[in-house]
C-alpha cells in the first residue's frame, strides 16, 4: 500500500465495535484537521504489530492508534521491532474506555485529541517487557505499555475471552462478578530487583507502568510513564467480605490505603508459583499465559503525543 506521513492503525472491534462503525463519519473530520493520511484495519488478534512494523519501515512519521490497550501495545511492539527511532505514536479514544489513555491523558473529545496530535508535546515514555509461559507451555516474551500481572485479573480476562463478549469495562465488571466468590487466592513468591524473595497469597498482583486497568480501576495511583520504574501492587489474601468492602477503593484512588495492599517499586520483578498454584496472567488486557513470569522496565522506549 501507499503510506502517508500520518498512518492510522484501527482495530474495528474496539469499543464493542464502535471504532469500525464510526470510522466513515470520523475520517473526513480527521482529514480536515490533519490533512492527507493512510490507514489500515486490523483483522485478527496480533496483526497490529505487523501493521505498525511495516508502516514504520516505510517511513511514516506519526502512527495513530484507534483501539484498546492491547492494540496500542501491539503498535508499540511493531514500531520498536522496526528499529525506527523517529515514529511518534498518538491515540484516539473513540469510546473504547482504554485504561492506558487515562494515564497518558488522551482527551475523550476527538477534536482535543487531534489538536494534541497536531500540536502537542512529544514525550518518550517507558515500556515494560515480560516473559512467561504461554498456553502451550512455551516461554514467550512481549511488551506491555500499561499493566501486566497475575491472579484474579488474569482469570477475569480469560473468562472474557472465553465468552467472546467484549464490552470494555462492562465486560470486566461482569467477568469479575462471575469470579468474585469462586476465585481461589494463589500462593506466589516475588523477587524485586535482587532483593530477598517475599511470599504472598494473592488476590491479585499488578506490575504497573500505567495507573488503571480493568476498565477504570486505579490499581496504581503513583505510577508514572516516565520515571524509569515499575510499580508493583499486591492485593494480599482478602476474603470475600474484604473484597466487597475494599474493592470500591479501586475507583477513588485510595486502594493503597486498604489493609492487605502492598506497593513496591523496582526495575525488574520475578514472580514464581508456590506449590500447586496456577496463576493466570493479564497483559495489557490480554489473556496470554501463566506464571512464572519476569518483567523489567525499558526507560524512554517510545515516543507519544501528550
Amino acid at each position: 500500500m501507499e503510506y502517508k506521513k500520518i498512518h492510522f492503525l484501527i482495530n474495528p472491534t474496539s469499543g464493542g465495535g464502535s471504532a469500525g462503525k464510526t470510522w466513515v463519519q470520523i475520517q473526513k473530520f480527521v482529514e480536515s484537521k490533519l490533512g492527507d493520511f493512510s490507514f489500515e484495519f486490523t483483522t485478527s488478534k496480533g496483526q497490529g504489530k505487523e501493521i505498525a512494523f511495516q508502516a514504520a519501515r516505510n517511513g511514516i512519521e506519526k502512527l495513530i492508534v484507534i483501539g484498546g490497550d492491547g492494540t496500542i501495545s501491539e503498535a508499540v511492539t511493531g514500531v520498536r521491532a522496526s528499529g525506527s527511532l523517529d515514529v511518534v505514536l498518538g491515540v484516539l479514544n473513540l469510546g473504547t474506555g482504554g485504561d492506558f489513555c487515562k494515564t497518558l491523558g488522551v482527551p475523550g473529545d476527538i477534536k482535543l485529541a487531534l489538536d494534541k496530535i497536531e500540536n502537542g508535546r512529544i514525550v518518550s515514555i517507558d515500556i515494560g517487557v515480560v516473559s512467561y509461559l504461554n498456553h502451550k507451555g512455551q516461554v514467550e516474551e512481549r511488551n506491555f505499555i500499561n499493566i501486566t500481572g497475575c491472579g484474579m485479573s488474569g482469570k477475569v480476562v480469560a473468562t472474557i475471552n472465553q465468552s467472546k463478549k467484549r464490552f470494555g469495562g462492562f465486560s470486566y465488571y461482569l467477568a469479575s462478578l462471575q469470579n468474585f466468590f469462586s476465585y481461589k487466592n494463589q500462593k506466589i513468591q516475588i523477587i524485586l530487583d535482587d532483593s530477598e524473595p517475599k511470599e504472598f497469597t494473592i488476590v491479585n498482583l499488578a506490575i504497573c507502568n500505567g495507573q488503571y486497568f480493568g476498565g477504570g480501576m486505579q490499581i496504581s495511583p503513583k505510577s508514572q510513564l516516565t520515571d524509569g520504574f515499575l510499580d508493583i501492587v499486591i492485593v494480599d489474601n482478602w476474603n470475600p467480605i474484604q473484597k466487597i468492602f475494599y474493592s470500591p477503593k479501586l475507583y477513588n484512588g485510595s486502594i493503597l490505603n486498604a489493609p492487605g495492599v502492598y506497593s513496591f517499586t523496582a526495575k525488574k520483578v520475578k514472580v514464581l508459583p508456590i506449590g500447586e498454584s496456577e496463576c493466570f496472567i493479564d497483559n495489557d488486557g490480554e489473556d496470554v499465559g501463566r506464571i512464572p513470569m519476569e518483567a523489567y522496565i525499558v526507560p524512554s522506549a517510545v515516543k507519544f503525543f501528550v
